[in-house]
């Protein structure tokens, strides 16, 4: 089954939202190193010349990778490529105040915060920022997947993955994970795979399987099941349109197939639970240790 394409799949999440940002945006980045410098402070321009002004000793105390490689003590400013709006923010988290708790930001400025937050190795900033990305994961699957797997959150990604496997081709989203994950996502696709495949044994291998033997129920609600299920594994992001609310206009008179879809449908759940946590059953210790190095 796969990713076979189908016209008939499950309707997207009312949260899910379509790509706002793009798809490179979460990648690894080139680490800053810090040498020793005599100023008790530096200035910092943003991308859009705004000027930030910080402690070096807060500097040390709360970022390790902040200070660019290029600056010396003789440069009037350290040139950041982030914009002002999401310096500003992240900087909050470095100067002896109470730090921001990023409630009220968009996806887009949680995101930018966060990537800078991993980026300059601000520590009191990144639990803050993976808790408010872990937030939007059910609107921005994809991404908050993605970030998960390039800054090592793993407990995010297991979060993200079902939304995701269940949504996403796997040409658009295993070029985009880091080398050591594309492996293991291959098999978390194939053992969905094999989930779908059980399901679609059950109704013939349950006791109700001779209900499909009369040609309306057959037409009016075998059939539909069967058409989404065709869809691959994306048909299972959503187990109740399928079994439920697909086939409403003939289990609300069909006592049979109501039995049958109900119990297919608790089977489908138990199926799709049996997967298991990405990172339990589909990353091993070598990839987990090279994802750390």
């Amino acid at each position: 089954m796969g990713n076979q394409a189908s016209s008939v799949v499950p309707p997207p999440s009312s949260h899910y939202q379509s790509r706002i940002l793009p798809e490179s945006f979460f990648t690894r980045y080139t680490q800053h190193s810090s040498d020793a410098y005599s100023s008790t402070s530096i200035v910092f321009r943003s991308s859009d010349e705004q000027y930030f002004s910080l402690r070096k000793k807060d500097i040390d105390a709360h970022a390790g990778a902040l200070i660019p490689s290029t600056w010396n003590s003789r440069s009037l400013a350290a040139e950041l490529p982030e914009a002002s709006t999401t310096l500003r923010t992240l900087f909050a988290f470095i100067r002896a105040r109470n730090h921001p708790t990023l409630l009220n930001e968009s996806f887009e400025s949680v995101a930018e915060i966060a990537k800078a937050a991993e980026k300059y190795k601000v520590f009191s900033a990144i639990n803050i920022c993976a808790e408010r990305m872990r937030s939007f994961g059910d609107r921005h699957p994809k991404l908050v997947l993605l970030y998960a797997a390039h800054n090592d959150h793993h407990h995010i990604f297991d979060e993200c993955a079902p939304r995701v496997i269940t949504s996403e081709k796997l040409e658009s989203i295993v070029p985009l994970l880091p080398e050591y994950l594309r492996l293991p996502w291959l098999r978390y696709h194939a053992r969905w795979s094999n989930a779908l495949t059980n399901i679609i044994s059950y109704s013939y291998s349950s006791d109700l399987s001779d209900v499909w033997k009369n040609t309306n129920c057959w037409e009016s609600c075998g059939r539909l099941v069967f058409q989404v299920l065709e869809a691959g594994v994306h048909s299972l992001n959503d187990p109740s349109w399928i079994f439920a609310d697909r086939v409403s206009g003939h289990t609300g008179s069909c006592s049979q197939c109501k039995q049958l879809c109900f119990a297919w449908k608790t089977y489908t759940q138990t199926q799709i639970d049996g997967v298991g946590a990405f990172t339990e059953t589909c990353l091993d210790c070598e990839s987990a240790a090279e994802g750390q190095s």
